[in-house]
């Protein structure tokens, strides 16, 4: 019996080894975005990334091609912060939680660190700066389960709400990789999804941050806070330039604190300026 014991103990161990790596390897694959890269052309902008880690990706419809600088970090998948608004106000539009003509939200009272906050806020003012607490509200309205099915129709990064209602975008649980959010940024604009096309026009109309002759810039930033720190910022949008449209997103990563949605914007307006796109 005991020598039985022994190699049953001895190969549940072995087991337990085997498992062990395929195990961290599906929950690896799962935070990695596998592209095939084909229609792709890889830079070098770490210039205008100093003191910062992070990508930048650029998808040119018009010649249906990827510019991406550092390949690795554009295929993670990390936090979305609150570059997922665009599709939380989205999902409200679509499930009559709110619509084009009536949006607006009553605030609280409730003090927040953000002055802006303070007040009454409709859809265009909740998304422009950037209002935790209106999508929030419409995340309750709408419901988890809705919610869920959504992200899953639109395929958004690992489809994971499991984390707090109120904060599953927030360094939890929904993640979604920059290449991804420049392509969720082209169905949202050509509508893949079969979406309302006014929704479609609100969500454009709350991003638009500067029209300049032939140009229009749309976008949307987001900031990750781990410990008080800023570690993580982003800054997607769309630029149209006469008939052509460009898809992009930039993440910075920065554990001194540093790394912030402004910052990110900041360095992607440079880029887009020095490919004399925008």
């Amino acid at each position: 019996m005991k020598w039985k014991s022994k190699v049953i103990c001895a190969v549940l161990g072995m087991v337990v080894l085997f498992l062990a790596p395929i195990t961290s390897v599906i929950a690896s694959q799962n935070d990695v975005y596998q592209f095939n890269g084909k229609n792709a052309v890889y830079e070098d902008l770490s210039a205008y990334f100093k003191g910062y880690e992070g990508s930048f990706v650029l998808f040119d419809s018009s010649k249906n091609q990827y510019q991406i600088y550092n390949r690795e970090m554009s295929e993670q998948r990390i936090s979305p912060d609150s570059t997922y608004k665009i599709y939380s106000a989205l999902f409200s539009l679509e499930s009559n939680v709110i619509s084009p003509s009536s949006n607006k939200q009553v605030w609280d009272g409730e003090i927040y660190p953000f002055p802006e906050w303070n007040q009454n806020q409709n859809l265009a003012t909740a998304l422009s700066r950037s209002v935790n607490w209106y999508f929030q509200n419409t995340d309750r309205e709408v419901g988890r389960k809705p919610l869920q099915d959504y992200f899953h129709k639109i395929k958004y990064g690992n489809e994971d709400l499991s984390g707090n209602l109120d904060s599953y975008w927030m360094e939890s649980s929904l993640k979604i990789s920059p290449i991804e959010q420049v392509q969720l940024l082209y169905q949202l604009e050509e509508n893949q999804w079969d979406f309302k096309a006014e929704n479609i026009n609100a969500i454009k109309k709350g991003i638009l941050i500067d029209v300049h002759k032939n140009r229009r810039l749309y976008g949307k930033t987001g900031t990750g806070t781990i410990n008080g720190k800023n570690v993580n910022g982003w800054f997607i949008g769309i630029v149209e330039k006469n008939d052509d449209r460009f898809y992009f997103a930039i993440n910075i990563q920065n554990k001194d604190g540093q790394a912030q949605g402004s910052k990110a914007a900041e360095i992607a307006k440079q880029i887009l300026h020095h490919k004399k796109i925008y």
